[in-house]
């Protein structure tokens, strides 16, 4: 069981998070932050990488004190301003403990196969300064897995991602956590992305918990309260869940537009 508290944070006299805390998240789920716009989701995984990096107790799994090499964490907007191809900067990432004179064992192996799961071998000896955004955020990721994290935290992780792309890296990332039974943390703003690869999501507003729970918490009253947007809840004859945006308020006026509907996994709970 993995428990994350405590977490604050001031930025120029005015408080971003407060004494933020989420409930227990269990061996291979996924919990997804969302919420508006400068509401402190990135803010909260930053800080809480930084107080892992500085050994604070805000994270722990069981009793055990979460440390730096216990979390693979892929920022926002990642970018790899080196020279060095990718292959040679996972084999690096992968030995940066290691006390011996020697790559550890099997290093090129592991790395390759990193590459391969993610389907990205074709950018293994591209330079990291000439890579596209959307392959740093592909890289990056085989970066956050490569020395087998117990908690994999991700801040955007498909903003720079074409949709197929956008759907690949989240289907692996779901598949990954739930094949090696992880903790899987992320912030997304594609709701429906959120509906499909979650098992739980947290909404934050003005930098506190404002509701926590499965996916049926997802509802028309709620997106209208964080995110003042006109909502509906759509369910195919298959039982398939979507959210469908249907008007947006500015200055008490709104556009009315249709979201890209995207198929999204089976919900049991039929109270939509």
């Amino acid at each position: 069981m993995l428990s994350i508290s405590s977490i604050s944070k001031k930025i120029r006299k005015t408080n971003i998070l407060n004494n933020f805390t989420l409930p227990p998240i269990y061996e291979g789920e996924i919990v997804t932050i969302l919420g508006k716009n400068g509401a402190g989701k990135s803010t909260f995984l930053k800080e809480l990488i930084d107080l892992i990096g500085k050994k604070k107790p805000v994270a722990k799994i069981n009793s055990s004190v979460v440390s730096y090499d216990d979390v693979g964490y892929l920022p926002q907007n990642y970018s790899i301003p080196l020279s060095v191809t990718v292959l040679d900067l996972l084999i690096t990432t992968l030995n940066l403990h290691n006390k011996s004179l020697l790559t550890k064992k099997n290093s090129l192996e592991h790395s390759i196969k990193i590459l391969k799961q993610i389907d990205i071998t074709h950018l293994a000896n591209k330079y990291c300064n000439q890579l596209s955004g959307g392959e740093s955020q592909l890289v990056g990721l085989a970066l956050a897995l490569i020395n087998n994290p117990k908690i994999i935290i991700l801040d955007e992780p498909t903003s720079a991602l074409d949709l197929n792309n956008q759907l690949l890296l989240m289907h692996f990332v779901h598949d990954y956590i739930k094949k090696h039974n992880i903790y899987g943390l992320m912030v997304v703003h594609d709701i429906n992305l959120a509906i499909q690869f979650s098992d739980k999501v947290a909404i934050i507003k003005n930098g506190e918990l404002y509701d926590y729970g499965n996916l049926n918490i997802i509802d028309p009253a709620l997106i209208k309260n964080v995110f003042d947007v006109n909502s509906k809840i759509i369910v195919t004859e298959k039982n398939l869940f979507y959210l469908l945006i249907n008007k947006i308020y500015m200055k008490n006026q709104y556009l009315n537009f249709k979201s890209h509907e995207r198929r999204n996994r089976k919900i049991k709970n039929e109270n939509y």
